[in-house]
């Protein structure tokens, strides 16, 4: 099994190349990190905590040969996605998605960014989401989404 995460910043492209990407590799499943069906009305450390518990568990319970997940990761995030993956004799891979600062700022595709949404973004900038160290590759061009996708499933096919 290959566990491939998509890690960035708010608007950095996860969703649509993780589909983009998942459409690509037999078999796959697409995870969207955003789905994990907790209110608005948890605290926001709490919402993101309990958002990686379900990510690991999604992880533990597949069945499919290949799951893309897009989610953006913490250094403890990517300890507890590796040990899930590790229970399942799973190879995780993590695709860092980091386009400038300035293109992750604009509204892209269907996206309309709130001003919460900017601010967030900025944060996670500076706290280092597109430079994280653990990432098996650091991707900063303008690609396309389909365009990333394929270049992502080449790599993956070395594995």
């Amino acid at each position: 099994m290959i566990v491939v995460v998509l890690n960035g910043s708010i608007n950095s492209g996860k969703t649509t190349t993780g589909r983009a990407l998942a459409a690509l590799l037999p078999g796959a499943r697409f995870i969207d990190g955003d789905d994990h069906g907790i209110p608005e009305s948890v605290p926001f450390q709490q919402m993101i905590d309990r958002a990686v518990l379900w990510v690991a568990d999604q992880i533990t319970a597949a069945t499919e040969p290949v799951l893309v997940i897009a989610y953006p990761m913490r250094d403890s995030d990517f300890a507890m996605l590796q040990s899930a993956c590790a229970t399942r004799h799973a190879r995780l891979f993590v695709a860092t998605l980091a386009p400038p600062l300035a293109v992750a700022l604009t509204n892209r595709g269907a996206r309309e960014l709130d001003d919460g949404e900017r601010a967030r973004i900025h944060e996670m900038y500076a706290e280092g989401y597109p430079a994280r160290t653990f990432s098996d590759i650091i991707v900063t061009d303008l690609a396309t989404p389909e365009q990333t996708a394929a270049m992502l499933a080449l790599h993956i096919a070395r594995l």
